[in-house]
């Protein structure tokens, strides 16, 4: 009622300043003094009254909802991380796992000292130059494993190879160095396997709780090997080291950096895992490369990881190798004291939409200041 009584005051106040100046443009300048007096007190009194009115209380809720938008928005650029992101491993660690997404050629063929397989079910032999072809049976001949091992005969070495390894998709792999030089192990967890040795010459051959002996084999002949179970692990003593590994890359998945520590003593300590990490940095791709080198023994974790080995080693001291791929809940530490490495919004946008965050924020906060000082009815 009050606006409307002051809107009708005002527009009373303009017809009749209006209506004067029509007058003066009329009369050529000439203005009855006692409308002109009359025109005064009106808009004296118009302004009275506008003076007499209370002042509306301002209202708060712009100004709160706008902090609360701030502090939501600052929050999740500040706190909230990305769901996955891409990044580059280069490891030294002294046992490395991971999942093969699909069937793979492991390596090509390797020339060893000796070869452990355990796990087993039944051995092919093949003939030899005094030995017919034999099938041992665990539990028979043997217990569940056995080793060949290069000998010697008449100045004549023998050979032990493994021939290319084609494992099935879903076979969980892991590389491991052992205390003994030059020895490696490699464990499968998986169904599928087609597993075999090629041996020539003068071969030690030793099964588990079975008599070891010496044979020979005149040229280039296959050992077929059965799996008792879903894990079987090779026992690869290279004859030198470092040995590469070669196709690569290599598709893999679910990589691992972490290996299981059973070290139940008097007061039964509970099985626990232990970091694998000796050295190296983590690249992450979608910051510009930005480097985090790793501490020797710092827990890694990942939610889920795909992508590919590029490069695989294995040294005297542990595999070597270089990972790309896209992961997703990376964290460090303990999984009691785990601490997220996943980059936050923030630094996404840092890294990839740098000028667009500055003009962004520059435009924000012009808008948030232009809207403070209206609300405070500030004039410029």
């Amino acid at each position: 009622m009050a606006a409307a009584e002051r809107n009708e005051l005002r527009n009373l106040v303009r017809a009749r300043a209006k209506a004067l100046r029509a007058e003066a443009i009329r009369s050529g300048g000439s203005i009855p003094h006692e409308q002109l007096e009359e025109l005064q007190r009106l808009a004296s009194l118009a302004g009275i009254y506008d003076a007499a009115q209370p002042v509306p209380p301002r209202k708060r809720w712009p100004l709160i909802a706008l902090f609360t938008f701030t502090l939501v928005l600052v929050s999740i650029l500040l706190f909230v991380r990305r769901r996955s992101t891409e990044i580059e491993l280069d490891l030294h660690v002294t046992e490395l796992g991971f999942v093969l997404p699909e069937r793979q050629l492991l390596n090509e063929p390797l020339g060893l000292a000796a070869l452990g397989i355990s796990g087993l079910k039944e051995i092919q032999l093949p003939r030899g130059r005094s030995s017919e072809a034999a099938t041992l049976t665990s539990g028979r001949e043997f217990e569940s494993g056995i080793n060949f091992e290069v000998a010697t005969e008449n100045q004549s070495r023998g050979e032990v190879g493994l021939p290319e390894l084609i494992l099935p998709a879903g076979t969980h792999l892991s590389f491991k160095k052992t205390d003994l030089p030059g020895q490696y192990r490699w464990a499968l967890q998986g169904t599928g396997f087609d597993l075999r040795a090629d041996v020539v010459g003068p071969v030690r051959v030793d099964p588990q709780g079975g008599a070891e002996r010496q044979l020979t084999f005149l040229s280039p002949k296959p050992v077929i090997f059965e799996p008792q179970s879903n894990d079987v692990n090779l026992e690869l003593t290279f004859l030198v080291l470092p040995q590469k590994l070669s196709p690569v890359p290599r598709n893999v998945r679910d990589l691992s950096l972490l290996r299981i520590e059973n070290r139940r003593g008097p007061d039964g300590l509970p099985v626990r895992r232990v970091s694998t990490i000796l050295s190296g940095s983590i690249y992450f791709e979608e910051l510009n490369g930005e480097e985090r080198k790793l501490r020797p023994g710092e827990e890694i974790r990942f939610e889920h990881s795909q992508g590919e080995i590029e490069s695989l080693e294995l040294k005297d001291d542990g595999v070597v190798f270089q990972f790309r791929g896209r992961v997703l809940g990376m964290t460090a530490g303990s999984a009691e004291s785990s601490r997220s490495l996943m980059p936050t919004w923030l630094d996404w946008l840092k890294a990839r939409r740098g000028l667009y965050l500055l003009w962004g924020s520059a435009v924000y906060l012009f808008g948030l200041i232009a809207g403070v000082l209206r609300w405070l009815k500030v004039s410029e």
